[in-house]
Order: structure tokens, then C-alpha cells, then sequence
């Protein structure tokens, strides 16, 4: 969705109609799932957040700013939801991003889910389990910096960090993707890693 139709999205939104209303909520409703699951493997907890969410801005869109990037205030808003929620119902649900250790087996970017779909079933297991591999943190940091098209600095004011922390999560992961992965079995996938890993150490030289 370019910019110009979201803001106009957004406006309807705020004046009452119901059709734009439908249209957020089914245009995001998977991101936000998905990013939501990342966080708590809770399906219910999470739809439940999900709905709670649209309801809040529902109620409050015309003290909502009147020009903001729809995923990224969502995507900001679910994280609050999710976490809330969260500290309600702890200790009766399994939290993942508070636990490092804790792998959630998940596809983190859509590049990766195009490369395990173009790979055999071996390559699959391999390239998923180094994927599992990751923190959570830095999981969460290349599913937004990747698959929702973030910047650094909207994932850093997401995950209450500065930009220059997101940058050492997104190298850490890469790093130890390409560690993990046998070259002789991904003599495709390696020189992509070193020229992601290339570009986010010029950023962590060049950045904030």
C-alpha cells in the first residue's frame, strides 16, 4: 500500500467508516498474528490482543495522530498488547521473547521462507534449525527489519532500544547464520549472508 492510500486509509479510518476499519484489520491481521506468536506461543492470548487492539483504536481513532504509518503504529501497539497481557496471566503462559534460550520455530523473513521453499527437504531442516538457533531478540529484530520493512530506527522505538543496539542484533544474527551453515551445502545462501553482514557493518561504522 503506497503512502498516499494509507494516509486516505487512515483518515476514513478516523471518521467513522466501518469499510476502512475492516480494511486495516484484515490487511494486518496476519502480521500482527505472526509478530504476536514470535512473542508468546499462545494462539488464543494472541488473537484475543489482536482483538482487543482494534477495539482501543476503534473507540479512540479521532484522538489517534492523523498521519502515521498503519503497520508501524500496529506493530507498536501489539507489542504494549502482548506484553500486558502477558503480565496478567504470567506464570500460566509460556513467555518466549523472555526467555533467550527459548527457541520459537518460526520462518523470520520472507527471503528465508523463499529460500526453504526452493530448497530440498534436508536443506529445509538445516537452514530452520540454524534459524532456531537465534535469540529471540535477534529473531525479532530481522522478522521486523526484513519481513515488515522497518527501519532501524522504528524497530529500535519498538523494541525500546537504541537503533545501534537493533544493528548489533541484526549482525549478531546474521554472524551466526553463516557460521552455521554448512557452505558446501549453501554455496548460494553464504555470499547473501556476507553481503547483508557487509552492509550492517558499515552501518554499525557509519551509524548512531
Amino acid at each position: 500500500m503506497d503512502t498516499s492510500n494509507e494516509r486516505e486509509l487512515w483518515q476514513q479510518f478516523q471518521a467513522g467508516n466501518e469499510q476502512a476499519f475492516s480494511t486495516i484489520y484484515s490487511t494486518y491481521f496476519s502480521t500482527l498474528y505472526q509478530y504476536g506468536y514470535h512473542i508468546v506461543q499462545d494462539e488464543e492470548l494472541i488473537k484475543d490482543c489482536i482483538q482487543t487492539l482494534f477495539i482501543e483504536i476503534w473507540r479512540s481513532r479521532r484522538n489517534l495522530a492523523t498521519d502515521v504509518p498503519i503497520k508501524f503504529y500496529l506493530l507498536k501497539a501489539m507489542r504494549r498488547h502482548v506484553y500486558r497481557a502477558v503480565r496478567r496471566q504470567a506464570p500460566f503462559i509460556s513467555v518466549a521473547a523472555l526467555d533467550e534460550t527459548n527457541p520459537v520455530k518460526q520462518s523470520v523473513s520472507h527471503e528465508f521462507e523463499l529460500i526453504v521453499q526452493e530448497t530440498n527437504q534436508q536443506r529445509q531442516a538445516q537452514l530452520q534449525q540454524a534459524i532456531n538457533q537465534l535469540t529471540n531478540r535477534q529473531r525479532e529484530a530481522i522478522t521486523l527489519l526484513y519481513t515488515n520493512e522497518l527501519s532501524y530506527a522504528e524497530i529500535a522505538e519498538i523494541m525500546t532500544l537504541k537503533t545501534r543496539s537493533v544493528y548489533n542484533l541484526v549482525h549478531e544474527a546474521l554472524e551466526k547464520l553463516r557460521r552455521q551453515l554448512n557452505p558446501s551445502h549453501f554455496t548460494w545462501l553464504v555470499p547473501v549472508l556476507c553481503c547483508l553482514l557487509d552492509h550492517v557493518r558499515s552501518s554499525l561504522e557509519t551509524g548512531p
